[in-house]
C-alpha cells in the first residue's frame, strides 16, 4: 500500500519524503544486498543494467541556516512539532548531488545532474551590520559548488567556485583558480576555499578576496588540504615550525610504541628493504630499465628531502587577521596568528573544531592516535598562547585514513570515521581528565571536582605541582621521554611554564568504547552482545572505488517517528537519554540512528563516580536515500518561498536585520519578560536590595 511505503512523494515544498524503518541486521542486509545489485548488476547478471542505481562518491552532513538555532529561534517551532532543528544532508554521485532534510521523515530538498561534484556547501546568510550590508541578500540561499565542468567551459576541471541561487536558480558568482579545488567550507563570515598547499577564504557579503595562505603542508589524503573552520578560527596544517610565534605546549609525542606497532613497522621495513633488493637485482639483470629523474623524484622522496616540518598546526582568527597573505615567518609580526604548535610527527590528514570553538581534534596519515588540544589564547601573541594536549585518542595499530571528525554538541563524546568504514566513539571532557561514570551518566556536563572533592580538601590538594600533574600545558609524563628531541624539547619549544595559567590534568590516553563498522566491511552491525557474523562474500569496494564514504554527526533521536506516524513528540521524551543518538550515513545511501548508552564498567566489583564507562549501541531506525536513478526526477531551483531552505534563510536573515538595525548595547530582538526575579525589573524589592547589598559586601572583604 502507498501509505505503509517508506517512499511517497512530498505533500510540501521539496521532493519525496522518506520514512524512517526500524533498523535490524536483516533490514541492513537486504538494503545493502539491494544497493550492491543495482550498483554492480554485472556482478549477478550478464544483461547490462536496466534500471541501475547512481554510485554514492561522497557524503557530508551540513550545517546551514535550516539548522542554525542560535541565529532563528521561531524556526525550532516549524518542523512537525520537534524542539530539535533538522538534519541536514549531501550526497555526492557521479552525476551530480543531492540534499536532504530530517526532522522526523527524510525529506529530499534538492537534486541536479551536472557532471561530478568534488565539492558543494549551503552557504549560511552572513553576519551583517550597518557598516556591512550583504550584496546577495535578495539571492539567498546560496549553493556553491566545485564540479568537473566549470561555468566557463574553458578552465580546467575542478578549478572553479560556482555560486548558484537557490532562490532564482541563476549563478551570482564564479570564483576561478589555476590549480583544481580540494574542498569548500564555510561559515557566516567567510567562505574559504582549499587548494593544493593553498587556502583563499572571501568575505561572505560580497565574496571579494579576504586573506589567503601559502605555506600549507601537503596530505596524501582523502582530504589533500585539511583544514578546520570554526565559528571564527581557522586551522590549517603549516609546513614549517617557527619559534618565535610558537605557542606554550602542543603534542605530548606519539613515540611510545607497543610492541604490536614495531612488530608492523618492522616488517613493513623488511618488506621495503626486499622491494628494493628486488628492484636492483631486476636492474642488474636487465629486465627493468632503470628508474628515470622523473620516477626518482616522487613525493614521498621529496617530502624526505623537503625542509619543512609535517604535523604543525597553525589558527588564525579570520576576525582580526589582515588582508593579503596571511604569513608566519621570523619577519612578521603574526598578525592574527592564535595559537602555533606541533601537534604530530605525522603529516595531519584531518581536523575538527569542537562547538565552542576551544577544543581542536587532529588526525595524521597513519590513524594510529587522535590529538584532542585545549586552545587558550593570549590577547599580545600566539607565543603568550598555550595549547593544552588533553588527550590521546588511541584508535589502534593499523593504518587508517580518517575522512570524518565530530563533537557531541556539550563536547563528551567524539566520533572518528575512517576509510575503512568504521567509526569510533571516544568520551572525553571539555576540560580533560579521565571519563568515568560520574562525568558521563548526567544529562549534562558536571565539574571537574566532585562536592566530596572539594568538601574534603581534594582539590587544593590536585592544585600542588605533584608527578601526574602540570603546572603549565608543557608538563606532561610523556614529555620526559622527548628531551632529546629538538622539535619537542621544553626549552626550544617555549615551554618553559606559564604562571597566568592553574594547573591542569595531565595527558590522558582514551581507547574507543565503541566501534561501530559499516556492513559488508568486517563485520555487520552488532547488537548490544557485541557478537559480529562472519562478512558475506560480497565485497562492496566494486561499486565504491576501495573507500567506504562515512559522515557522522551527534544529534537528538528521530527513532520515535517509527512507532508515531502523526509526528506528536511527548514533551519529556527527549530528555530520556544521557547522551544525543549517533548518525551515520555511509556509501550505501543509508542512514541510521544509532542509540549511545554509556553505563559504568559491568565487571567492575564496585561501582563509584571513579569507575570506568562502557557503551551500549544500538541502531534504532534506518532511511534508505540512495534509491535515485537515471530516471529520476531532478528537484532544481528557482524554488519558492515555502522551501525549506528558502524559508529557513529569510528567517535568518529578518533575525539579522533585526539585530544590526537595534542601537549598540541593546540586546537583540528577543524580549526579555520582567519579574520579581529580575534585577533589571522596576518593581524589585526589600528582598532584592539587602540580596545586593550582602553581596557587595563579600566582594569588598
Amino acid at each position: 500500500m502507498a501509505s505503509d511505503s517508506p517512499r511517497r512523494p512530498s505533500r510540501c515544498a521539496g521532493g519525496v519524503l522518506v520514512r524512517a524503518q526500524a533498523a535490524t541486521e536483516q533490514s541492513y542486509m537486504e538494503s545493502v544486498v539491494t544497493f550492491l545489485q543495482d550498483v554492480v548488476p554485472q556482478a549477478y547478471t550478464g544483461a547490462p543494467p536496466t534500471d541501475e542505481k547512481e554510485k554514492i562518491i561522497w557524503v557530508r552532513f551540513e550545517k546551514a541556516d535550516i539548522n542554525d538555532t542560535a541565529r532563528n529561534p521561531e524556526f525550532l517551532e516549524m518542523h512537525n512539532g520537534t524542539s530539535e532543528p533538522p538534519l541536514c544532508l549531501m550526497i555526492g554521485y557521479t552525476d551530480g548531488m543531492q540534499v536532504w532534510s530530517l526532522a522526523g521523515e527524510a525529506q529530499e530538498l534538492f537534486s541536479v545532474r551536472h557532471g561530478p561534484v568534488r565539492a558543494a556547501r549551503i552557504l549560511p546568510a552572513p553576519h551583517i551590520s550597518p557598516l556591512k550590508i550583504d550584496s546577495f541578500a535578495d539571492k539567498r540561499p546560496l549553493l556553491g559548488v566545485c564540479k568537473s565542468a566549470g561555468s566557463s567551459g574553458t578552465s580546467p576541471p575542478y578549478c572553479c567556485a560556482d555560486l548558484y541561487s537557490l532562490r532564482t536558480g541563476e549563478m551570482v558568482k564564479s570564483i576561478q583558480f589555476k590549480t583544481p579545488i580540494y574542498d569548500l567550507h564555510c561559515n557566516k563570515h567567510i567562505l574559504a576555499v582549499s587548494l593544493q598547499e593553498k587556502i583563499a577564504a572571501f568575505d561572505s557579503c560580497t565574496f571579494t578576496k579576504k586573506f589567503f595562505v601559502t605555506s600549507c603542508y601537503p596530505c596524501p589524503g582523502p582530504s589533500l588540504n585539511p583544514i578546520a573552520l570554526g565559528s571564527r578560527w581557522l586551522a590549517y596544517a603549516e609546513n614549517k615550525l617557527i619559534r618565535c610565534h610558537q605557542s606554550r605546549g602542543g603534542a605530548c609525542g606519539d613515540n611510545a610504541q607497543s610492541y604490536t606497532a614495531t612488530v608492523i613497522n618492522a616488517a613493513k621495513t623488511l618488506k621495503t628493504g626486499l622491494t628494493m633488493v628486488g628492484k636492483v637485482v631486476t636492474q642488474l639483470a636487465g629486465t627493468l630499465p632503470a628508474a628515470t629523474p622523473d620516477e626518482e623524484g616522487t613525493p614521498h622522496s621529496a617530502s624526505r628531502r623537503s625542509p619543512h616540518n609535517p604535523g604543525v598546526v597553525t589558527i588564525i582568527d579570520t576576525h582580526s587577521v589582515g588582508e593579503g597573505q596571511v604569513l608566519v615567518s621570523e619577519d612578521s609580526d603574526g598578525e592574527g596568528v592564535v595559537a602555533h604548535f606541533p601537534a604530530h610527527d605525522k603529516p595531519i590528514s584531518c581536523m575538527q573544531f569542537n562547538p565552542s570553538g576551544m577544543l581542536l581534534v587532529t588526525a595524521d596519515t597513519l590513524g594510529h592516535d587522535f590529538h584532542v588540544f585545549q586552545i587558550l589564547t593570549h590577547p599580545w601573541a600566539s607565543s603568550q598562547s598555550a595549547v593544552h594536549h588533553l588527550y590521546t585518542l588511541h584508535r589502534g595499530e593499523t593504518e587508517a585514513k580518517v575522512q570524518d571528525m565530530c563533537f557531541s554538541q556539550d563536547s563528551r563524546w567524539v566520533a572518528i570515521s575512517t576509510l575503512r568504514g568504521t567509526t569510533h566513539v571516544f568520551p572525553v571532557n571539555p576540560y580533560g581528565g579521565a571519563p568515568c561514570a560520574r562525568t558521563h551518566m548526567s544529562p549534562r556536563v558536571v565539574n571537574r571536582m566532585s562536592r566530596f572533592q572539594k568538601s574534603a580538601g581534594l582539590e587544593e590538594i590536585e592544585q600542588d605541582p605533584i608527578p601526574g600533574l602540570s603546572s603549565s600545558p608543557s608538563g606532561s609524563p610523556l614529555h620526559a621521554k622527548l628531551s632529546s628531541q629538538d622539535s619537542y624539547n621544553n626549552f626550544t619549544n617555549n615551554n618553559m611554564g606559564n604562571p597566568r595559567l592553574s594547573p591542569l590534568p595531565s595527558l590522558t590516553v582514551v581507547l574507543p568504547l565503541a566501534q561501530i563498522k559499516q556492513p559488508m566491511t568486517l563485520g555487520t552491525i552488532t547488537k548490544r552482545t557485541g557478537k559480529a557474523k562472519p562478512p558475506p562474500q560480497i565485497s562492496p569496494s566494486k561499486s565504491s572505488g576501495g573507500e567506504f564514504c562515512v559522515a557522522a554527526i551527534f544529534a537528538s533521536s528521530r527513532s520515535w517517528f517509527i512507532s508515531n506516524s502523526n509526528m506528536k513528540r511527548e514533551k519529556d521524551q527527549s530528555r530520556q537519554s544521557v547522551v544525543d543518538s549517533l548518525y551515520i550515513l555511509s556509501c550505501y545511501g543509508n542512514l541510521v540512528e544509532h542509540v549511545l548508552e554509556p553505563r559504568p564498567l559491568s565487571t567492575a566489583q564496585k561501582i563509584s563516580d571513579d569507575t570506568p564507562l562502557e557503551l551500549s549501541t544500538c541502531p534504532r531506525a534506518c532511511w534508505t536515500l540512495a534509491s535515485r536513478t537515471p530516471q529520476w526526477n531532478e528537484l532544481q531551483p528557482p524554488f519558492n518561498s515555502n522551501h525549506p531552505l528558502v524559508l529557513a534563510s529569510d528567517l535568518v536573515q529578518y533575525y539579522q536585520c533585526l539585530l544590526a538595525a537595534m542601537p549598540p548595547g541593546s540586546p537583540g530582538p528577543i524580549t526579555r519578560h520582567e519579574s520579581s526575579d529580575s534585577l533589571a525589573s522596576d518593581h524589585s524589592g526589600q528582598e532584592d536590595e539587602e540580596w545586593l547589598s550582602q553581596v557587595r559586601l563579600h566582594l569588598n572583604q
